[in-house]
C-alpha cells in the first residue's frame, strides 16, 4: 500500500475506526483509558491505533511513532484539547447542556479526523493471520506517556482481550 492510495487508505480508516469504535464500547476499555488520559496525558485513540496496528501483525520502531506524534500534535493541542476542555467546563452547568452535547459531537468528528492522521502518517502493511500480544506490546511501548512498565502493563491489558 502506499500513502496515495486513496482507496485502501480508505478501507484501512473504515477498519481502524471500526475497531476503536469496537473497542471503546467496551466499558472497562473505556474507563481504563479515560483514567489514563486523565492520569497519564494518553492520546487514546494514538494508543488504540498503535494497539491496531500490533493486532495486525505490524511493529512500530521509534521513527514510526515520532512520524505518528508529528502528524497528529497540531490538530490534538489545536482542537481536540480546547474542545474537550471545554465540554468538560460546562460539564454540571445546567444551562450548558445543550451546548454542551453539541461540543461533544464536533469532539467526534475531531477525532475521526485524528484517526485519518493517525492512518495517513505511516505506510500500513497488509494484515498477518498469526499475531501475538507481544507486537501489541511493543508498539504501546513506543508512547512516551506509556515509559512506565505499570501503565504500559495496564493498556496492554486493555487491548490483549
Amino acid at each position: 500500500m502506499t500513502k496515495g492510495d486513496e482507496t485502501l487508505g480508505s478501507n484501512l480508516l473504515q477498519d481502524f475506526w471500526g475497531w476503536a469504535v469496537a473497542q471503546y464500547e467496551d466499558e472497562q476499555v473505556r474507563e481504563g483509558l479515560l483514567e489514563l488520559q486523565e492520569s497519564s496525558n494518553l492520546i487514546i485513540l494514538e494508543a488504540m491505533f498503535l494497539a491496531w496496528l500490533g493486532h495486525r501483525g505490524q511493529a512500530i520502531g521509534e521513527e514510526d511513532q515520532q512520524r505518528i506524534r508529528a502528524a497528529i500534535t497540531p490538530w490534538v493541542e489545536g482542537v481536540v484539547l480546547p474542545l474537550r476542555r471545554q465540554r468538560q467546563a460546562w460539564t454540571g452547568i445546567p444551562s450548558m447542556i445543550t451546548n454542551r452535547r453539541h461540543l461533544l459531537g464536533l469532539e467526534l468528528e475531531a477525532e475521526r479526523v485524528l484517526a485519518g492522521l493517525l492512518v495517513d502518517a505511516l505506510l500500513i502493511k497488509e494484515q498477518l493471520n498469526d499475531v501475538s500480544t507481544p507486537v501489541v506490546e511493543r508498539n504501546l511501548s513506543q508512547l512516551p506517556e506509556l515509559k512506565d512498565v505499570v501503565t504500559l502493563r495496564r493498556v496492554v491489558d486493555i487491548f490483549g482481550r
